[in-house]
């Protein structure tokens, strides 16, 4: 009962506030990028937890740098109609050659093509295990620190997460960039209409039986989308703030799989080597941007409110 004195829900404040969330959100996907039912659940969700409880707004407010993530995210589709930047396929392999190539049979190729060539179930099945843990290991992170009354630490984490995205989608905008698998099934010529591909994940598929990455990729948002490998930095951010949350069996989960995704982009030829490199990059921005200019030197006042609210008893 005293939870429903002290929060209510349905306040005018509470409706105004929804009722721009819900304008700005419908607004950019109905006429600008074009909704499907994902926005349309997404929305759903963002709906029950601004108004179920105080604790889902809390998690609402931990999890909004994560909700703008997603969105954005989404929005990255518009690239395949859009896009006034060329598309670097062959440049950028050659550029990788240069940086990291290696000599196998006296011809020097790419780290991805080493691994074609020498292919083995256990990489398989350890690039596979991991490769997916982006998705829940963040979100799991989240509900944790939350409900370990931590929850500064996982609101600073997915601001983190968000400035190094939007770092990284500046990336996929000015440098439109093919992944290896396209490269080496389609070589320099460029088919803007080619979907997303499981390529060397695929065969994790095979070998458990699922449809795991087949499905996920093929409803992907951007094939050009390969430089900085965001997938590189999400890791790295999740083990740093495992290690400010002081728990160590989170942290070695975290780390190893941090080595298997980072080990799979290349292993399957979802990324090369500087994709890799220059999204670990995006991390390191991204962490000293919040950590050490959000948190410490320019606090703005919406970062000292919703540190308020969401450590609120």
């Amino acid at each position: 009962m005293g939870e429903n004195i002290l929060f209510d829900r349905f306040s005018r404040k509470s409706l105004i506030g929804f009722a721009i969330i819900t304008i700005l959100y419908w607004s950019w996907f109905a006429f600008l990028i074009g909704p499907t039912p994902s926005e349309y659940y997404f929305y759903i969700l963002l709906l029950c937890f601004f108004f179920f409880n105080k604790s889902s707004r809390q998690i609402f407010v931990i999890f909004s740098p994560f909700f703008i993530y997603l969105t954005l995210y989404s929005s990255l589709r518009a690239l395949q109609k859009i896009n006034v930047f060329p598309i670097h396929i062959e440049d950028l392999y050659n550029l990788e050659l240069k940086l990291f190539g290696i000599y196998s049979g006296g011809e020097k190729i790419s780290v991805n093509e080493y691994f074609l060539d020498n292919l083995n179930i256990f990489s398989d099945l350890f690039s596979g295990s991991f490769y997916i843990t982006w998705v829940p290991f963040p979100i799991i992170f989240g509900f944790i620190v939350f409900f370990s009354k931590k929850s500064k630490i996982g609101f600073d984490f997915w601001l983190c997460f968000l400035i190094a995205n939007l770092i990284g989608f500046i990336g996929y905008i000015v440098y439109p960039a093919a992944p290896p698998w396209y490269y080496f099934e389609y070589g320099n010529e460029l088919i803007s209409s080619v979907p997303g591909n499981a390529a060397g994940l695929a065969r994790f598929d095979e070998i458990t039986g699922l449809t795991l990455y087949q499905t996920m990729y093929s409803q992907g948002t951007n094939t050009f989308g390969a430089m900085p490998s965001m997938h590189a930095a999400f890791p790295l951010i999740l083990v740093y703030y495992s290690l400010k949350f002081k728990n160590y069996f989170l942290t070695a989960l975290f780390f190893i799989s941090l080595i298997g995704i980072w080990y799979g982009a290349v292993y399957t030829s979802h990324h090369y080597i500087i994709d890799i490199v220059i999204g670990i990059v995006c991390g390191i921005i991204g962490l000293f941007i919040t950590e050490y200019l959000v948190n410490r030197k320019f606090v703005p006042i919406w970062y000292k409110n919703a540190i308020s609210y969401i450590e609120k008893n």
